[in-house]
């Protein structure tokens, strides 16, 4: 027992000092691109950004610190538990993930910036998306999967959905109400603290691959939403479609920990089953005909179809390389993305290329009627897949999976 109290002390003693480099490296990082910053941009925007980033950074490393003593696998039946000495690469990536989002923070309350600046934030939370992806499967590999880590995961997971939520607000490309989203998690805590006070029951939440699911598209959604080519209109229709789906999960949540669902109930999963068919058997279709519909009517108004004058105008303004071309191609691309979304063939994955078209399109005409529904049905075919009388789904099977699994 002397030995096994000794050797955890030690290996939080190591943990501790492992920690400390941490620190290191966040301070240098953020101190090297503040220097970057101070000489692109006004000098008080740059002070602003590191005054912020630094106080999240703080933040981050401070519930690093604090649950450092859960570096450890989770109890497997009699094997006792035991701190780890080294973070390990899949926290490390996790870690990453808490600098990344420090940065984002940091361009909070201050103007986009210009050029090729404005790509940086959604660059860095990008960069913290993937690693979010990477991560539990590095952990996994590596025979390091820690509570520790399921624990940062967690904590950077809703701070830079509450961040980037706020900052896409800022920038305009969002309306003020998705700020909810970004403070949903903190909403769903603050409940449980309060039922917990209050000596009310909690019940655990049962596993969701939905809830997974939902919650990557709403990462990788808000990772898009910073793109300065992005058109607030078009980010305002996909982000209300990502947010239903997120709310109605997190509600889902709420009321089973509650108690004012049972998922165990005959009559709860009857009904599970029967909204899972509706949204993904019986819907999609429906989605793919009205895209397919809209679709021949934006080909219809596009002057040049193989090169569209006005993407090629766009292009220009953007000091894209060989505008031309580029619009030829893009053209083809959403073409062919629409022939396939219509005959259900990889249909989630031609759902993500077509948005860019559609994109254009609203950039260069200004948002109506038809461009509206057509986003709209690919979000839909995006999250739900293309349903009954698909031709070919290979996609699918990943949707369920975890990297590695």
């Amino acid at each position: 027992m002397l030995v096994s109290i000794n050797s955890e002390k030690s290996s939080l003693s190591s943990l501790r000092k492992r920690w400390g480099w941490l620190a290191a490296l966040f301070a240098g990082s953020i101190l090297i691109l503040y220097g970057c910053l101070f000489l692109t941009i006004p000098h008080v925007y740059a002070q602003q950004w590191l005054a912020q980033t630094a106080v999240i950074a703080a933040y981050c490393l401070w519930i690093v610190w604090r649950y450092l003593p859960e570096n450890y696998r989770p109890v497997i039946e009699s094997v006792e538990a035991a701190v780890l000495p080294t973070f390990g690469w899949g926290n490390g990536l996790t870690l990453l993930r808490g600098l990344f989002v420090s940065m984002v923070a940091g361009f909070l309350f201050i103007p986009w910036p210009s050029g090729w600046l404005a790509w940086l934030p959604a660059l860095l939370y990008t960069s913290a998306a993937i690693a979010d992806f990477l991560d539990g499967f590095v952990a996994r590999k590596t025979n390091h999967a820690t509570l520790l880590g399921a624990r940062l995961d967690m904590e950077f997971d809703g701070l830079g959905m509450f961040i980037v939520s706020l900052l896409a607000v800022w920038y305009g490309q969002l309306p003020w109400w998705y700020l909810s989203i970004g403070l949903a998690r903190y909403f769903f805590i603050v409940g449980l603290w309060l039922r917990e006070k209050r000596h009310l029951a909690i019940r655990e939440m049962p596993h969701s691959w939905h809830r997974r699911i939902f919650a990557g598209f709403q990462m990788g959604f808000m990772s898009v939403v910073l793109w300065p080519i992005v058109p607030a209109w078009g980010a305002t229709i996909a982000g209300t479609l990502f947010a239903l789906a997120t709310s109605a999960s997190f509600l889902r949540d709420w009321f089973i920990v509650i108690g004012w669902l049972d998922p165990h109930a005959a009559s709860y999963q009857a009904r599970q089953r029967q909204l899972y068919r509706l949204f993904s058997f019986y819907l999609p279709p429906l989605f793919r005909f009205v895209f397919a519909g809209c679709g021949l009517i934006l080909m219809g108004r596009i002057d040049t179809l193989w090169q569209p004058t006005g993407w090629v105008t766009l292009f220009n303004g953007w000091h894209l390389p060989f505008p031309a071309v580029l619009a030829s191609f893009l053209a083809g691309v959403g073409l062919i993305a629409m022939v396939m979304i219509t005959m259900g063939a990889m249909g989630r994955i031609m759902a993500f290329f077509i948005l860019f078209p559609l994109g254009f399109d609203m950039i260069v005409t200004g948002p109506n009627l038809v461009n509206t529904i057509a986003i709209s049905c690919v979000i839909m075919i995006l999250m739900l897949g293309t349903g009954a009388r698909s031709l070919w789904q290979p996609e699918e099977r990943f949707m369920y999976l975890r990297a590695g699994e």
